[in-house]
């Protein structure tokens, strides 16, 4: 099979997928951006070093998805658009905007201490870290990257009492409210705080509030040991191009801060829902995006736009990014099921596509 003939296979089976699904899709003839899109995912492919799903939206319509790549190497399965991927970090953006839409309704304050919300939890600083300090990444809790073992130990099963233990037994880094250092364990403080606040699970807080007044159908907390349909396995890719299964991680170890499995079209579901106000009030709004819109590169650097960027997320065996150009209404979205030197960055992808919206510079795979 030559390079057009996958090329037009490619799009085809895409559009199809779009269509049945009841998404709305522009034709490469009508905009010849969505050509440039899918040439630069097919020398990502060449390449070698990317495997995942775009997606270009401009105006509130998607312009285009690209799938590249294999969702699962064993048994030769490739990435589709509908494919569901971890998202990381990006899971963050989801309890920030519960945990105040709980602050909205008064269920909870920014100013409560992890005493007020979890007495039971024996960590050092309760009665002084609040909420706002773990949202901020204020808390002084100790993060991953100082944890010794942390790919040993995030193999197992934990129950929410055994890792409110475990966060419990490190000291402080930083007195609360002092700097800035980011905790993914403060993370999981917030989702505790969230299902003891409600009475109700992470997982039913975020259908209720989130995704289903966002229409979203395919973002959830990943159980590790349950059949997912369309789940991608993620992999780790050497700087040699050696291709393994990336380590285990049990899911249950980033409960609240990297749990979530999504599709592309979801998340941008779900920033057009957050960044229109439909899920939080103006002042929220602004808390989880920024009171100021950074101006960033584009493509290769040579011109920038501003942006709300979301990421670079990493967990184990994927990537996710999120770009949202606020002033000309675009959104760029790329979730990758590799990582690893030999992949690349998961923001120069998603860089390079926003690049081709704005008709900006940007090099191909393998010219830089």
């Amino acid at each position: 099979m030559n390079a057009l003939t996958r090329r037009v296979g490619a799009l085809s089976v895409a559009i199809c997928c779009a269509l049945a699904l009841g998404w709305a899709v522009v034709a490469e003839d009508a905009d010849p951006r969505i050509a440039e899109i899918s040439a630069l995912m097919e020398a990502y492919e060449h390449a070698g070093t990317f495997s995942g799903v775009v997606l270009a939206a401009e105006n509130g319509e998607i312009l285009h998805q690209h799938a590249v790549g294999m969702a699962n190497q064993e048994w030769g399965i490739p990435n589709a658009v509908d494919t569901r991927f971890r998202i990381a970090s990006i899971s963050k953006v989801f309890t920030q905007v519960l945990i105040r839409q709980l602050v909205e309704e008064g269920l909870l304050s920014l100013g409560d201490t992890i005493a007020d919300v979890l007495p039971d939890y024996p960590g050092p600083g309760a009665h002084r870290i609040t909420i706002l300090h773990l949202l901020d990444h204020r808390s002084g809790i100790v993060g991953e990257s100082s944890v010794q073992d942390l790919e040993l130990i995030e193999r197992d099963y934990y129950t929410q009492e055994r890792m409110l233990e475990l966060i419990a037994s490190f000291d402080l880094v930083l007195p609360p409210g002092l700097l800035y250092l980011y905790s993914n364990f403060g993370y999981y403080l917030l989702g505790a705080i969230l299902e003891t606040a409600s009475g109700q699970t992470y997982a039913d807080l975020l259908q209720e509030r989130i995704c289903d007044p966002s229409g979203m159908t395919d973002t959830f907390p990943e159980v590790t040991v349950e059949i997912i349909e369309r789940r991608a396995t993620g992999h780790w890719l050497a700087e040699d191009g050696t291709l393994t299964i990336d380590v285990p991680l049990d899911m249950s170890f980033v409960f609240g801060y990297g749990q979530l499995v999504s599709t592309p079209h979801d998340l941008f579901l779900f920033e057009a829902a957050l960044r229109e106000g439909r899920l939080l009030d103006p002042e929220n709004t602004r808390a989880v995006l920024g009171d100021e819109v950074d101006y960033r590169p584009l493509g290769n650097g040579r011109r920038r736009a501003h942006v709300f960027e979301s990421g670079p997320a990493s967990i184990n065996g994927f990537r996710a990014g999120l770009h949202s150009y606020v002033n000309e209404d675009r959104v760029v979205i790329v979730l990758m099921n590799v990582r690893g030197p030999g992949a690349v960055p998961v923001f120069d992808v998603g860089r390079n596509v926003a690049a081709i919206l704005y008709g900006a510079p940007y090099d191909l795979p393998g010219t830089e």
